[in-house]
């Protein structure tokens, strides 16, 4: 193991043992490893609790979030694509940012009710910290602050600064998901 992956598993485990960051597991069927890291920040592990989403939306999250670590498929939009169409196609999304910042990413949940995204970094390949969420909604209001995609890459800037985690560690966007479509 190179030094820089040393580093960044030391600060993970330091994330974890002071309750920055939960580490996501899930329940392996036979035959199935994790195959990826999944952390959230509590916050976002939250909405995963009874009464938090509409039951739906929570099991579509939970779905999505299990065949992540297993290893599943995923397709990923990446912020110049020329098709904006892809967008709708995409299970994780490269936001448009600096040329010098490391890529941004989101996942989508449509409806029931509200837009979900999940807001965080790859910090090494197959391993996703999401750091924030927001709910959009065209016709509701839905209790929770106004989305602005600008704070919540802020709001991650400063969560990897607090915990050492150095901006230069994050992967392209190709080589952050193995066995990734990129469409």
């Amino acid at each position: 193991m190179d030094d820089r992956l040393a580093a960044i598993d030391a600060a993970m485990n330091d994330a974890v043992r002071t309750g920055a960051v939960v580490r996501y597991w899930v329940d392996l069927e036979e035959g199935e490893l994790n195959q990826r890291s999944l952390w959230l920040r509590p916050q976002v592990n939250e909405l995963l609790n009874p009464n938090k989403l509409e039951p739906e939306q929570r099991e579509r999250v939970r779905a999505a979030l299990r065949r992540f670590v297993v290893g599943g498929p995923f397709t990923v939009v990446k912020a110049d694509s020329p098709h904006h169409e892809v967008s709708e196609l995409g299970d994780i999304r490269e936001l448009k940012s600096e040329p010098d910042l490391p890529p941004f990413v989101e996942l989508r949940f449509k409806p029931p009710k509200h837009h979900l995204r999940m807001f965080g970094r790859f910090i090494r390949s197959d391993g996703l910290i999401l750091t924030s969420f927001g709910m959009k909604s065209l016709h509701d209001r839905t209790g929770v602050r106004r989305l602005s995609i600008p704070q919540e890459r802020a709001r991650c800037d400063s969560f990897f600064k607090a915990l050492r985690l150095e901006l230069n560690w994050v992967p392209s966007i190709e080589v952050s998901l193995s066995n990734a479509k990129f469409a």
